[in-house]
């Protein structure tokens, strides 16, 4: 007798439509950029006050007031009013 072997059905094959990949269109961030003025703010207020305080008085975001500061090279860390006090004197 012939041995009866099971059909394999296979999935037809599915064409799959190739990825389109948008660019960016240019200028399109929506951003403003540093005048002199705004870097001269920020220097007078960075290190006197909050990150998110500076952030809301230039109308920035936190971010954009990080990442300028440290271009910059500024420090926007808080000078707190006991550094360099020795404790039980």
């Amino acid at each position: 007798m012939a041995k009866k072997t099971a059909r394999v059905t296979r999935k037809p094959k599915v064409t799959l439509k190739p990825k389109v990949t948008r660019k960016p269109k240019k200028g399109s961030r929506n951003f403003t950029s540093w005048t002199p003025a705004d870097e001269k703010n920020l220097r007078k207020l960075a290190g006197k006050m909050p990150t998110e305080k500076v952030a809301k008085t230039l109308n920035r975001s936190v971010a954009a007031v990080t990442f300028k500061a440290f271009s910059l090279r500024l420090s926007l860390r808080l000078a707190k009013s006991n550094r360099g006090r020795r404790l039980g004197h």
